[in-house]
């Protein structure tokens, strides 16, 4: 499929950069091939939404640009071309990740079997981007859009510094496969990850609470893979549990190997501490919350962190901590 090609897209957005990074490296990209997703999928009557007016009424409450698009392209719900996008998605029944995966995705890349086959239905995305004159909408809507990007840009930073001074290595940056897509055309809480290629596309609704957490998540996970590695040789505590952990399926199935293992609770529980910080209530429900997704190291997790002082990248001072502080 024949798409935007790269310098057609930046003079969409000649004066709305199209992309935008934190200080700690991650990117937020305005995806014209994402925007061209949701457009079709509001103008063919998708209209799925999280954030609710009521009571005594019960309607859906819009970001202020996915009003605008739908407004926009209102002539098109009941046209031909709204006819043959609602027969795209009613006869291709899989979730948006997929149809995002086919977009998205680089020549060559490995797929799976929706998201191939998505590959080669998708013209009718092109048409009704030329027929509807989305290259104007989404150029009147640049500036806006970009407006919303900042806003998260803004929080995930603010995140991402507690990052680094936790971990107390200003070396840290975020993976630069990371590439975070604002999407006020979602639902307002909506997040929806698609791996392709080398990069992780992480698409987050216009609630700015709602995607923050996986971002972080995203974004600090190699460095504590490469930490957990490094420590690894340190970690007997960890692999002895693991010989009782790994007798359910339903955890060797989610999380194949101790180490990975490892890097998971570590990862969320240095998350829940940024988000929640320190207290007995707070770390409990955490600890509750991890327990339902089998994940049975959140509680020592959270003490590696407490124990980690000042003054040493946690890189260099896990090999110590989780010598000393085991399940």
């Amino acid at each position: 499929m024949h798409w935007l090609l790269m310098a057609a897209v930046l003079g969409v957005y000649e004066d709305a950069p199209m992309k935008l990074y934190t200080e700690s490296g991650v990117e937020l990209r305005m995806d014209e091939r994402v925007y061209t997703l949701f457009a079709a999928l509001n103008a063919a009557g998708f209209s799925e939404e999280s954030n609710r007016r009521g009571p005594p009424l019960n309607a859906p409450v819009f970001h202020p640009i996915r009003v605008e698009v739908r407004d926009a392209l209102r002539e098109v719900r009941d046209s031909e071309l709204g006819e043959e996008l609602r027969t795209l998605f009613q006869s291709n029944p899989y979730p948006i990740e997929d149809y995002l995966a086919a977009l998205l995705a680089p020549e060559g890349a490995q797929l799976g079997p929706p998201a191939q086959k998505l590959q080669g239905q998708l013209e009718v995305l092109e048409r009704f981007r030329d027929e509807a004159d989305l290259e104007d909408l989404f150029a009147r809507l640049a500036e806006k859009q970009r407006e919303q990007a900042k806003a998260l840009m803004k929080s995930v930073e603010a995140d991402l510094q507690e990052v680094v001074a936790t971990l107390d290595d200003p070396a840290f940056r975020a993976p630069r496969s990371l590439v975070v897509v604002p999407n006020p055309m979602d639902s307002h809480d909506a997040l929806r990850t698609v791996d392709v290629g080398d990069q992780r596309f992480i698409s987050v609704g216009p609630g700015l609470e709602s995607g923050r957490e996986q971002i972080v998540r995203a974004a600090v996970r190699p460095y504590i893979r490469s930490a957990v590695d490094g420590a690894w040789a340190a970690a007997s505590k960890y692999r002895a549990h693991w010989e009782g952990v790994k007798l359910s399926k339903r955890i060797v199935n989610r999380y194949r190997n101790a180490k990975n293992y490892l890097v998971v609770a570590l990862t969320r529980a240095l998350v829940h501490r940024i988000e929640a910080g320190a207290g007995q209530a707070a770390d409990e429900e955490f600890v509750d919350a991890q327990a339902r997704e089998n994940m049975r190291w959140a509680r020592i997790a959270l003490r590696v962190w407490d124990k980690h002082e000042d003054g040493e990248p946690f890189a260099a001072a896990l090999p110590a901590l989780v010598r000393r502080h085991g399940p």
